[in-house]
């Protein structure tokens, strides 16, 4: 299958030659820290454009109006269970990286289907980021191996 060609395996994606598969990055936020969304984005807008980008429908609304970023798979609101919808996904492997800043503040009542999400990521081993740094950080560090 990949006679002739190097093959190697770096950050999760798999090289071939020059060719790299692209990683699939969650992006989630609950209310009050799509601002906080917007600025990470556009610090990391060059990488997160070359990976896919899965979201819930209005962080993807938000994120296209205000950074022009392409969401590549979009899911529920987290009100009508998106949160649940990339927890699914994350078990069935199709997310490689998972950010999902909350609300440090206020209590959401679909506060539960975050902590579904938090779980799957801690049961599958999956990189989550909480906050702005962790997710700054995790970001640097996987456009730096790429």
């Amino acid at each position: 299958m990949f006679h002739g060609q190097d093959l190697n395996i770096k950050c999760d994606k798999i090289y071939i030659g020059e060719l790299a598969v692209k990683i699939h990055i969650a992006l989630v936020v609950q209310e009050g820290m799509k601002d906080n969304l917007q600025k990470l984005v556009n610090d990391h807008k060059a990488f997160l454009s070359e990976n896919y980008i899965v979201s819930t429908k209005g962080t993807a609304e938000y994120l296209h109006e205000k950074t022009e970023l392409v969401v590549t798979k979009i899911v529920n609101s987290g009100q009508e269970g998106g949160d649940i919808i990339i927890a699914n996904m994350l078990l069935e492997g199709d997310i490689d990286v998972a950010i999902f800043l909350l609300n440090p503040i206020r209590y959401f009542p679909h506060c539960q289907d975050a902590y579904a999400l938090m779980r799957v990521c801690n049961f599958k081993n999956i990189p989550l980021a909480m906050n702005m740094r962790t997710a700054d950080v995790m970001l640097s560090s996987i456009s730096r191996e790429s």
